[in-house]
């Protein structure tokens, strides 16, 4: 399919006159993007300025560059001008150049060989789509009786592409558009593969974003959205996707899909996008929400306010009403600080022709620094009760001594300007100067939000300090998502006596291991050699013993046939017995089973005929 239809593909020019409906999608520029940033337009932009070889790169290039709303390049049109020809393919990348740049397409016989092509018995969806878009970019006349040529190939051919291109060539058509081929949207949707939360046809992208395209084109030409809020989004997620790829097919049919997307006809995503990743803080008091389409471009005339923005507590920290600017670019200032994360209920005003979303709700999240307060670092001897070592951290870190015999407790309060607060991750860390090892203990939070660590060093030695005495650094590490970044405070250095203190055990992960060396089980001992040949003796006692009395029967062996099959069945099974004999002295069950197998069938196929011949001469008898 991409080999056949990769280079054809119709931009439409088309105006707006229906109620569009917006869908808003909340996007933060931390999470995955939802439409085309400044950046993504400027990579873009730059792959479509390259030099023009083709009137495929032609075509390309002036389609892209009329879609991300760039200068035109007049090479185009002298491109057009000295190498088009009077063929299917020429004439469609030429009649899209020439009605987005006006260029004079000065080729004899233009309708006459176009509606020659669409006459043509065997005419295929894609020669159909390619005469008739050409008909209708150059301003020549288009027969509506073609409604039912088209609706019968494309029941012929019933692809996704083939359904595409009818939707492509139905809405250049006069007259009114059938009902089932709008009807049939939906359900070529249904064909696309969803995985998580995109959705794509198994062409890929070049035959997604040229179905969106003819049913956006379609959909907009009915005056209804053919597809559901849900697909839309999907396919959106999709397309969005591959803005990263490189390659000018791959971007080019990455704008298609965006600029049906931004069309306003498939029920377009308008996205909110949040500068600051919605993060405000005393240095970046200012919340900036730009509304855009897929495409990245911003909606003008649009106006923006504050309906209300409060935390969980209750605390407003924006004064509702307008936002400053306009044109699809707002901002707002934040009235008060106050830690937390907080939902801001925003309101829009559209201009004539969508349809203005509810009000939309963002989550804000406003970071600020905490102090400790209130600290009380103490070292108290347990045995005597006296008090070691007590500073309220005023003066900076303290330093002290301690053995099993000592007590550390460390209280303190966290405090963000408007109080006392908690946060997730309160913890202390010891650190040995000497090993580097870290030992932590998480701090507690009372009632009143008084945070305690209270470590007694005799069970703490063994269990938490691996009996490693030294100098050790106490941290007071502070974190949480409400702050700009982690706390960290130098509470005090620590002597730790431990007796009988050993050093870590070296690190030998990386160290050569000790050899393996297996022992397998010893054989039995063997028994004597006289026994062994006294019970072989008996083993073939009994076989001496039926041949003696074979003799002295008078066992008759002149019926003994001296024919090829007598021998090799005869043969065949003294053969087996060796076989058996072989395996019991030493030979492995594998080889035994393999000469067996030639054996056996020898002495079948031998045996059957043997007794076969037997049977017959008793009957001739």
């Amino acid at each position: 399919i991409n080999a056949e239809y990769g280079e054809y593909f119709q931009h439409y020019y088309i105006t707006n006159n229906l109620r569009m409906r917006v869908l808003v999608t909340l996007c933060v520029l931390a999470s995955l993007a939802c439409s085309l940033s400044p950046s993504d337009r400027d990579k873009i932009s730059s792959v479509f300025n390259l030099p023009i070889d083709s009137l495929k790169s032609a075509y390309q290039v002036t389609v892209a560059r009329s879609i991300l709303q760039l200068p035109l390049l007049e090479s185009s049109c002298e491109f057009v001008a000295n190498n088009a020809q009077l063929t299917l393919a020429d004439l469609y990348f030429a009649s899209h150049i020439s009605k987005i740049q006006g260029c004079q397409v000065d080729i004899a016989g233009i309708e006459d060989y176009l509606n020659s092509e669409i006459a043509g018995e065997g005419a295929s969806m894609n020669t159909l789509f390619k005469a008739v878009t050409s008909l209708s970019n150059f301003g020549m006349t288009i027969d509506s009786s073609l409604n039912e040529k088209i609706a019968a190939k494309v029941k012929a051919e019933d692809t996704v592409m083939a359904h595409s291109l009818a939707y492509l060539a139905t809405a250049v058509l006069p007259g009114d558009v059938p009902k089932d081929l709008v009807d049939s949207i939906e359900d070529i949707a249904h064909r696309a593969d969803t995985i998580g939360n995109a959705m794509s046809f198994e062409g890929g992208l070049m035959e997604t974003s040229m179905f969106l395209k003819g049913a956006a084109v379609l959909s907009l030409k009915a005056g209804k959205a053919a597809l559901t809020d849900q697909m839309t989004q999907k396919f959106a997620n999709y397309i969005v996707s591959n803005k990263d790829k490189s390659g000018k097919s791959n971007l080019f049919y990455t704008l298609v899909g965006l600029d049906a997307l931004s069309s306003g006809s498939l029920v377009p995503t308008h996205l909110i996008v949040l500068d600051n990743s919605a993060v405000i803080s005393e240095s970046q008091r200012t919340l900036k929400v730009s509304l855009v389409n897929p495409l990245g471009v911003t909606v003008k005339d649009s106006t923006a306010k504050i309906v209300s923005a409060k935390g969980a507590g209750g605390q407003a920290i924006f004064t509702p009403g307008p936002m400053a600017g306009g044109d699809g670019m707002f901002e707002v200032s934040a009235s008060e600080l106050a830690r937390g994360v907080f939902s801001a209920e925003l309101g829009f005003e559209l201009p004539s022709g969508y349809l203005a979303p509810d009000n939309s709700v963002v989550k804000v999240k406003c970071v600020l620094p905490v102090e400790m307060k209130n600290a009380a670092f103490k070292l108290i001897d347990v045995d005597d009760n006296r008090i070691l070592t007590n500073s309220d951290l005023s003066g900076g870190a303290v330093e002290g001594k301690a053995d099993l015999s000592t007590r550390l407790i460390f209280d303190f309060t966290l405090t963000d300007g408007s109080g006392e607060v908690t946060l997730h991750q309160v913890f202390v860390r010891f650190t040995n100067t000497k090993t580097k090892q870290n030992v932590f203990f998480i701090a507690q939070a009372d009632l009143k939000k008084k945070y305690t660590i209270d470590l007694n060093f005799r069970s703490a030695a063994a269990k938490s300090f691996g009996s490693v005495g030294g100098e050790y650094s106490v941290d007071l590490i502070v974190g949480d998502a409400t702050l700009p970044q982690a706390m960290v405070v130098d509470v005090a250095t620590i002597n730790l006596e431990v007796p009988d203190s050993k050093e870590p055990a070296a690190d030998v992960s990386k160290q050569a291991k000790p050899e393996i060396t297996h022992l397998f089980k010893e054989p039995e001992k063997r028994p004597p050699q006289a026994i062994s040949t006294v019970f072989t003796i008996l083993v073939l006692l009994p076989a001496v013993i039926l041949l003696i009395v074979w003799v002295k029967l008078g066992a008759n062996v002149s019926n003994l046939q001296l024919s090829l099959p007598a021998i090799g069945f005869h043969g065949g099974l003294l053969a087996i017995i060796a076989s058996y004999v072989n395996f019991f002295l030493g030979v492995n069950m594998f080889t035994t089973v393999k000469y067996l197998a030639g054996v056996a069938i020898v002495t079948f196929l031998c045996g059957q005929r043997l007794l076969s011949s037997i049977a017959a001469a008793k009957k001739a008898k």
